[in-house]
């Protein structure tokens, strides 16, 4: 069974894809901004000070499939050959992170790109990251740290649970260098900070975008960017092919997930021309028959038995997949940003969803450890441990990490990001 794999003025579109500001406007209140109807009508262009519900929604349901994948999806049965091929289908559950970093391209490009002529640039963008950032994933790595020397010393019933004993060095999770430690070493590391590598790429895109934006002329933004979003796949490629452990490096290592981050980047630059905005405005209908036939392009990867992801295996696509997944994501973005239709309203905004995509940064760190938690309990408690007793464990485990977030985000995450928030650009 594979475990591992903002307060005041509105700030949902300044935070990274993992997180949300606690502010849900279940009503999905025409998108915050002018109404889009008729359609042929002159609408505002997005602006980073304004909140968009749905886009909460679709943060929900990123960290939705992160869940489905690490509990569901890719569980494995013995002897139920039936059962783990209809598993199978959800196999591009994993993609939750491909939707994290295509909206923290749009959402974490678009304020850069409103703010770029702002003297305070580079001061305030770095201090709001690391406010959101810093705090969570420094509690999180001292509290593996704690308990794994803990472990090593017979301390805790947990064994010799040493998370920091592997090919991925422990220095590596103190600079965001996990993602770079695992490329060249093949492995994910130990324990509950496996997942933290999407975090790395995360980190290391917000150290470089700034850089970037300031630096490229406005006229060649987007060439750049389309050169980014087709590098990323070729370098893939030759990682599977050349490279020992390639396919999972291609899958890890920042460069070859550009093409996500990029497209969400793209999708920014996009909405904020406005002849670009009034004709997605006037034109949906024609993003829908993309995310359409991208979704057939999905559809058949996952009834085709294709290795996707990490994963290696006879029919495989190098990759290919994730460039397929970065398109279709930001076709969906896209939808959710120029219109309020049935899909918006019902879907993205979504209450649930909505909720769910607030805490999503709490649930991403915390769900292996909760997860991870239960399943010990499982296995030590009751012997031989029945496939039911797996299956409450996993429950148990959502059900703790989605406890533990919201507390976590009401009670230590919300303070600081309003502290954050006293920066201003």
């Amino acid at each position: 069974m594979y475990l591992d794999f903002g307060l005041g003025r509105s700030f949902a579109n300044d935070a990274p894809a993992f997180s949300g500001d606690g502010r849900y406007g279940y009503d999905c209140p025409r998108m915050m901004l002018e109404s889009l109807d008729p359609p042929q009508a002159t609408a505002p262009k997005i602006k980073s000070s304004v909140r968009i519900p749905a886009l909460d929604g679709l943060r929900g349901i990123a960290i939705l499939l992160v869940l489905l994948a690490h509990t569901v999806f890719f569980t494995s049965f013995r002897h139920h050959p039936v059962l783990n091929r209809l598993l199978s289908l959800g196999s591009l559950s994993f993609s939750g992170v491909d939707l994290f970093f295509v909206l923290s391209g749009f959402l974490i490009g678009g304020i850069l790109l409103d703010h770029l002529d702002s003297p305070r640039y580079f001061t305030t963008f770095y201090l709001r990251r690391a406010y959101r950032i810093l705090p969570l994933y420094v509690a999180v790595v001292l509290f593996c740290l704690v308990v794994s020397q803990l472990s090593v010393r017979g301390w805790t019933p947990f064994g010799q649970l040493d998370i920091f004993v592997g090919p991925v060095p422990w220095w590596s999770f103190a600079i965001f260098g996990q993602n770079l430690a695992m490329a060249v070493t093949g492995g994910s590391g130990r324990g509950g900070l496996g997942v933290t590598w999407s975090l790395a790429i995360e980190e290391q895109f917000y150290l470089t975008l700034p850089l970037v934006l300031r630096w490229v002329a406005p006229r060649n933004l987007i060439c750049w960017l389309a050169a980014v979003i087709g590098f990323a796949p070729i370098l893939r490629i030759l990682l599977a092919v050349y490279w020992p452990r390639g396919t999972f490096a291609g899958y890890v290592f920042t460069p070859c997930r550009a093409d996500a981050l990029s497209m969400g980047v793209l999708c920014a630059v996009m909405v904020r021309k406005e002849n670009v905005w009034d004709y997605l405005v006037a034109n949906r209908r024609w993003v829908y028959a993309v995310a359409g036939v991208l979704g057939l392009c999905l559809a058949a990867i996952t009834l085709g038995g294709y290795s996707v992801g990490s994963a290696a295996g006879p029919k495989t696509l190098y990759g290919l997949e994730l460039t397929v997944l970065a398109f279709f994501y930001g076709t969906v973005v896209l939808l959710a940003v120029t219109g309020d239709d049935k899909f918006v309203r019902k879907g993205l905004c979504n209450p649930l969803l909505m909720k769910l995509g607030g805490i999503a940064y709490g649930t991403y760190l915390f769900h292996p450890l909760c997860i991870g938690f239960f399943l010990f309990l499982a296995t030590h408690l009751i012997r031989p441990t029945p496939g039911a007793a797996f299956i409450a464990a996993q429950m148990l485990g959502v059900a703790a990490t989605l406890g533990l977030a919201t507390v976590s985000w009401r009670r230590f995450e919300k303070a600081l990001v309003g502290r954050g928030y006293a920066h201003q650009y």
